[in-house]
């Protein structure tokens, strides 16, 4: 028996940019693709792209100034409004478990807007249902993306 509403799956995509704005516009697009409340945990070198990739997916949320997207390193978390909020985390810069509490992830993530996690892999807490972009830096401007997206039936947009 089927369960309506609760099948999870995971669709898997490899993507190649070939410059920055290629790579904000992948963003756009997943941006526009994400359902609400969401997130989206991104992990990849220092200078691969995160925040270029941020850039893009606030741009498909309806952020109209996207030269408002800056990596949050110091202030740990930066607020836009699209259609919905848009919490950009920054765990680069987070010593533990005390630091993740202090700047109230737990108040807005997977509750409300739309969470882009840097340095996901800060992360210590489990999250089935977000979008997992993993970007690789393939020398010059080349980036692939590993896209994992959680996908629920019954799952749209509000």
């Amino acid at each position: 028996m089927k369960s309506r509403g609760t099948v999870k799956k995971r669709r898997i995509a490899k993507v190649l940019s070939k410059s920055p704005e290629e790579t904000q516009s992948i963003g756009a697009e997943i941006g526009r693709s994400l359902p609400i409340p969401g997130v989206v945990l991104l992990r990849g070198a220092l200078g691969a792209g995160k925040t270029t990739l941020t850039r893009g997916i606030a741009q498909g949320l309806g952020l109209t100034d996207t030269s408002l997207v800056n990596s949050p390193s110091f202030t740990l978390v930066n607020i836009y409004h699209g259609i919905c909020p848009i919490y950009h985390v920054d765990l680069y810069r987070l010593e533990g478990a005390r630091d993740l509490y202090s700047i109230g992830l737990d108040d807005f993530l997977g509750k409300e807007g739309v969470t882009v996690v840097e340095w996901s892999e800060r992360l210590s807490i489990a999250l089935e249902q977000a979008t997992e972009i993993v970007i690789e830096d393939a020398g010059d401007d080349l980036r692939v993306l590993h896209i994992q997206v959680f996908a629920k039936t019954g799952n749209k947009r509000r």
